[in-house]
C-alpha cells in the first residue's frame, strides 16, 4: 500500500526532508528508518 505525504505525521515528513537536504545515502536513511521501528516497536511493548 502506498501512501502520500498527507497520511505521515508531520515530525516524519519533516526528517525525510531534511534527510534529502543532508549528504545521508538512501541506504544509510533505510538502516536509521528500520532502527527507529525497532525502538518504537519495543517501547509499546
Amino acid at each position: 500500500m502506498k501512501k502520500n505525504e498527507s497520511d505521515l505525521p508531520k515530525e516524519w515528513i519533516e526528517l525525510v526532508k531534511e534527510a534529502m537536504k543532508s549528504n545521508i545515502t538512501k541506504d544509510d536513511f533505510k538502516i536509521f528508518l528500520e532502527k527507529e521501528k525497532e525502538k518504537r516497536k519495543k517501547h509499546k511493548l
